[in-house]
């Protein structure tokens, strides 16, 4: 690929020392100073771009969305003399590569031109590898393990029997996936699929949501609203976390799935209804009804068949194609590149329990995708919420790596003594919080000697 930059700048001054400093070190450049005439020269060839913001025809924001839309291999360095913080978040929200203030330093102009000339390598060498792959459809459930392949087949021998099916699994496994899985290969694939989240709505709401009201039903009710149940006619109504229904509600929708009929409230009218219901739990249901909190004869009824998906961690051979498939879909969706998993990051998600299941991976995966600089997603970049699995010194090496370019220019050079301050600083205040203020334990917890402890906690002015 050709070492082509284009300058949309109409500073002459600054596009001559671009030129020349970047010319010197193997780039072929190209000047233009409007934006109508910048966007003319990206024929293919421009694969970088260094964009001014204020130009004399147009602002470079609507230019930099141009540019991703039309032209998305193709990378923009922003530029500015009017750096504001909403301007610099907008030009990344946009998808700038990165953004430098006026006047900036030439050094930092060759890191940063030469890292995103790398990153189009990388790009392009990763586009021609997957292009030898077709991509996986969105709705498609990964999954290679012995359980997972259980998990398909039962899928298949249930979805054209209409009847009611009950999943069961941890939080974040995928049961509305299955649910949905079941429903679009069975013969109501070409009608309504319909979710319910019953943890999510108040039961008082919850009996409205699912029958519909009538004009007048209540304080509120201005017109008639049809419920779930009819908006889901002739295809399937999904109930997740049934285990949370209300006893009341329990009773009423037990009446329902016997007869398939019900009445919205506010109306003497009772309805047929036409459709297949899943519900889903992640509750111990078979407890529940010992304890009277889930009706048996409720519990007999939704588990016709059960389907059990397991938890993550006990399927890890489909950690990586999983992460394979988060990632394509992801980068689609939110128009990023296809970014590549370092070997410190394959390990890491191997290793990591994942008590969130698919679900936390899927986010774990798609913060990344987003925030992480370059080609490559490391380990460092799988900020999950579990603290446990970074060691301190994980922890602190990200944390000064983010802030690296602040520290370094405090006045009196002394990094390495203004770092230990700061960081002894704080843990002693954590401490101190978490003993109440008795030195005596803090001083155990800290493993120094408590006289030791009292000069600090003087030195550093540390309210106990």
């Amino acid at each position: 690929m050709s070492k082509e930059i284009l300058i949309i700048d109409d500073d002459e001054s600054v596009a001559w020392v671009i030129e020349k400093t970047l010319s010197t070190v193997g780039y072929k450049i190209e000047t233009e100073s409007t934006i109508k005439s910048g966007l003319s020269r990206l024929n293919g060839k421009s694969k970088l771009v260094i964009l001014d913001l204020i130009l004399p025809d147009g602002h470079g924001i609507d230019a930099l969305k141009k540019i991703r839309k039309e032209h998305p291999e193709v990378s923009v360095i922003v530029i500015s003399a009017h750096g504001r913080m909403e301007s610099t978040i907008e030009a990344m929200k946009q998808g700038a590569y990165d953004y430098l203030d006026k006047p900036f330093d030439i050094e930092e102009l060759k890191i940063v031109v030469n890292k995103a000339y790398d990153d189009l390598l990388i790009r392009r060498e990763l586009k021609e590898l997957k292009a030898l792959h077709p991509d996986s459809d969105p709705l498609q459930m990964i999954g290679r393990s012995k359980k997972m392949q259980k998990v398909f087949k039962e899928i298949g021998k249930v979805a054209n029997k209409d009847i009611t099916v009950l999943i069961t699994g941890q939080s974040g496994t995928g049961k509305e996936l299955v649910s949905r899985a079941i429903h679009h290969n069975s013969y109501r694939k070409d009608f309504p699929f319909i979710a319910i989240n019953s943890a999510s709505i108040p039961g008082n709401l919850l009996e409205s949501e699912l029958f519909g009201w009538k004009k007048g039903a209540f304080s509120g009710a201005m017109e008639s609203r049809k419920g779930s149940i009819a908006a889901a006619e002739g295809g399937t109504l999904f109930l997740d976390e049934i285990g949370e229904l209300d006893l009341n509600l329990q009773a009423k929708l037990l009446r329902f799935m016997q007869d398939m009929e019900y009445t919205p409230l506010g109306s003497n009218e009772v309805v047929k209804a036409n459709i297949r219901i899943i519900g889903a739990t992640n509750k111990n249901l078979k407890n529940a009804c010992k304890k009277e909190q889930f009706r048996e004869d409720l519990y007999y009824r939704f588990n016709v068949v059960e389907i059990k998906l397991p938890p993550l961690k006990d399927r890890s051979e489909d950690i990586l194609p999983l992460c394979e498939h988060i990632i394509t879909i992801s980068s689609k969706k939110y128009n990023t590149a296809y970014k590549e998993l370092s070997e410190d990051a394959k390990s890491f998600l191997m290793s990591y329990a994942w008590p969130g299941n698919v679900r936390e991976l899927e986010n774990t995966l798609k913060r990344a995708l987003i925030l992480s600089d370059g080609s490559i997603i490391d380990k460092k970049d799988l900020m999950v919420s579990d603290p446990s699995i970074y060691s301190i010194q994980d922890f602190l090496e990200e944390k000064l790596n983010k802030y690296l370019s602040q520290l370094s220019k405090l006045e009196n050079g002394n990094l390495y003594e203004n770092i230990i301050t700061e960081v002894e600083k704080a843990l002693i205040n954590i401490i101190m919080k978490e003993a109440k203020g008795n030195q005596l334990k803090a001083s155990k917890i800290l493993g120094i000697n408590r006289n030791t402890l009292r000069a600090k906690i003087s030195q550093y002015k540390i309210n106990i």
